[in-house]
C-alpha cells in the first residue's frame, strides 16, 4: 500500500471514529440511576442513558464491529471549571489507528482526549481495567468511603 493510500485511510478511519463519538454524544444521555457496572453496551444504547463506562462501552463496541481496535481506559479528567473534588473517576475508549497510535474518545464529552486525561488503567471492558479491585472474606460490617481530587501538580487551588 503506498503511502498516500495509508494516509487517506488513516484519515478515512479518523472520519468515521470522530464521526462515531459525535452520534453516540447525541443518542446518549449523562444519566446515573439506569445503568450499573453491570449493564451492557447493548442494553445501555438501547436505553439511551448512561454513565461515561457505558458511553465508553457503546464507542468501543461499535469500533471493533467496524474491525478497528478498540479498548477502555479508567482515570480521571481534570475539569475545565476547576472542580478538583469529583465524585467519581472517569472512562473513556481508545481506538487504534494506523501512523498515529491509540487515539483517545471520550464521548461522555464528545471530544478527544487531551493531556487532561490521566489514565489509570487499561483494559477490554470495565471489569479488566477497573481502577480499584479487590476481594473480601470475613464476617462484619464493611464501610467503604472514596473521595477523588484532580488538579494539576504545584497548583495551588483554595479548600
Amino acid at each position: 500500500m503506498s503511502a498516500f493510500r495509508r494516509l487517506s485511510f488513516c484519515a478515512a478511519l479518523l472520519g468515521f471514529l470522530h464521526a462515531l463519538l459525535l452520534q453516540l454524544s447525541d443518542h446518549m444521555t449523562f444519566d446515573t440511576d439506569p445503568t450499573n457496572s453491570g449493564t451492557s453496551a447493548a442494553e445501555a444504547f438501547k436505553l439511551r442513558r448512561g454513565v461515561c463506562q457505558d458511553y465508553a462501552h457503546i464507542f468501543i463496541a461499535c469500533a471493533r464491529s467496524a474491525g478497528v481496535p478498540a479498548r477502555y481506559v479508567s482515570g480521571h479528567l481534570m475539569r475545565s471549571d476547576d472542580m478538583v473534588a469529583q465524585d467519581a473517576g472517569h472512562a473513556w475508549a481508545e481506538a487504534y489507528v494506523d501512523k498515529l497510535g491509540w487515539v483517545g474518545f471520550d464521548s461522555t464529552n464528545a471530544i478527544c482526549t487531551t493531556d487532561a486525561y490521566v489514565r489509570v488503567a487499561i483494559g477490554l471492558d470495565y471489569l479488566s481495567a477497573a481502577p480499584v479491585r479487590g476481594t473480601r472474606y470475613g464476617g462484619g460490617k464493611e464501610i467503604l468511603s472514596v473521595a477523588v481530587t484532580v488538579d494539576q501538580a504545584g497548583r495551588q487551588s483554595q479548600s
